[in-house]
């Protein structure tokens, strides 16, 4: 999704109901460079969403990553899966590489078990800076593997009814970052979708220079709210990735884009990485992969896990809804995805 250097300038103004919401809930700015408050919040508002829902069972599991740790998953299965078999959806949180866990996407694990009858699995990954980078994007990668090999006899899943791996920001980078290392290292199961949702994918020294021009959203949102462009500078002191790898950044693959699975993509105007989103978008649509991308203008960072209640953060949790249903082939109306998320 190509847009001007005119339209997306003004895609960063703010979008009134937003200004609306922070005047009557003023919070101090986030301060990325203290990740133990950052990993308190994120902690907090992932319990939000403790209270269990009916038709949906709930349960813990360790498996064994590559280097003997055990990693905890959250597994979520319908009460009465559908006959044609349950498709296997994997939810990867964000946080900057630095906070979260696998509570975090519980309320939309939650939603899409009642909404397609998935098995939906919530993966752990370990943290930086106590844990290095790539340490993150590998946990995720063994994860991914481990839920492919073991989708039918342990999960009860059958993704040929659909394998979709997502998640929201640091966990649309390693959800994108697995999709990209599936193409040369096969899974059992191949993934057949992926949902990108506010994803770290490249940076300003390697957008590739075609799209340069399109690639203005670090300038624009120098400081706005959630995250700011000046915060990308202090996650990364954290993580210390290599810029030059495609662990860090998925434009960077040596693999075809043209053998990626279709994708979901979603952008806040407000971001410092939205051109991420639609410049990787649009490089997936010159590859011949089916996307379809969502861009809210005068919204910030993942706006809709931070301010509740709004038209605008209503609009793309349907959204969400709407584009698993057709990352998974269905057909849903925004009525039915309203009704999912309730």
């Amino acid at each position: 999704m190509l847009l001007s250097p005119e339209k997306l300038k003004q895609s960063s103004m703010m979008e009134e109901t937003i200004t609306e919401f922070i005047r009557a809930y003023p919070s101090p700015p986030t301060e990325w460079s203290d990740y133990h408050s950052i990993r308190a919040v994120m902690d907090a508002v992932a319990l939000q969403g403790a209270s269990q829902v009916a038709g949906v069972t709930e349960t813990y599991r360790h498996i064994t990553l590559r280097d003997g740790a055990a990693n905890k998953i959250k597994v979520f299965t319908p009460d009465h899966p559908p006959s044609e078999g349950s498709p296997l959806i994997i939810l990867n949180f964000g946080g900057g590489f630095i906070a979260g866990s696998c509570e975090q996407m519980t309320v939309n694990a939650r939603c899409f078990v009642k909404a397609f009858g998935a098995v939906v699995v919530n993966p752990d990954y370990r943290l930086a800076p106590d844990h290095p980078w790539p340490t993150q994007q590998l946990d995720v990668w063994d994860t991914t593997r481990w839920c492919a090999d073991n989708a039918k006899e342990v999960l009860k899943a059958d993704p040929t009814k659909g394998f979709i791996i997502g998640g929201v920001s640091a966990g649309g980078n390693v959800s994108s970052v697995v999709a990209t290392m599936a193409v040369e290292q096969p899974l059992r199961h191949p993934i057949t979708g992926q949902w990108l949702a506010v994803p770290t994918l490249m940076n300003e020294d390697n957008v590739p220079d075609k799209y340069r021009q399109y690639y203005l959203s670090m300038e624009h949102n120098t400081d706005t709210p959630v995250l700011a462009a000046r915060d990308l500078d202090i996650i990364q002191g954290f993580i210390n990735a290599d810029a030059s790898s495609p662990l860090r950044y998925p434009v960077l693959t040596k693999a075809p884009l043209s053998r990626q699975p279709k994708a979901f993509i979603q952008a806040c105007g407000l971001d410092p990485i939205r051109d991420d989103a639609l410049v990787w978008d649009e490089m997936l649509k010159e590859a011949g992969v089916q996307t379809r991308t969502e861009l809210y203008p005068g919204c910030p960072h993942a706006h809709w896990s931070f301010m509740p209640g709004l038209d605008i953060t209503t609009k793309a949790r349907v959204d969400t809804v709407v584009g698993m249903a057709w990352l998974l082939g269905k057909e849903m109306s925004r009525d039915e995805a309203l009704k999912a998320i309730a």
